[in-house]
């Protein structure tokens, strides 16, 4: 479970780099036209990085099953 775990976490923090790179250089992306893409990364970021979490921790809850009681 480790493992997706740091691959979330890297993904995130490269997330939240590129979001606040865009947040404070945002006169330069704005004059590359570059605000709806760091708009639509943080949209998208929003929506999915919660659904990969959830998702990685339901998977290895059912995948661990009902506790067999002796």
């Amino acid at each position: 479970m480790k493992l997706p775990y740091k691959i979330g976490y890297a993904v995130t923090l490269v997330w939240l780099v590129w979001i606040v790179y865009g947040y404070v250089n945002y006169e330069v992306m704005a004059d590359r036209g570059q605000i709806p893409i760091v708009l639509l990364c943080a949209v998208i970021g929003i929506i999915l990085l919660p659904i990969y979490f959830i998702s990685v921790l339901l998977y290895y809850v059912y995948k661990r099953g009902p506790k067999k009681k002796k």
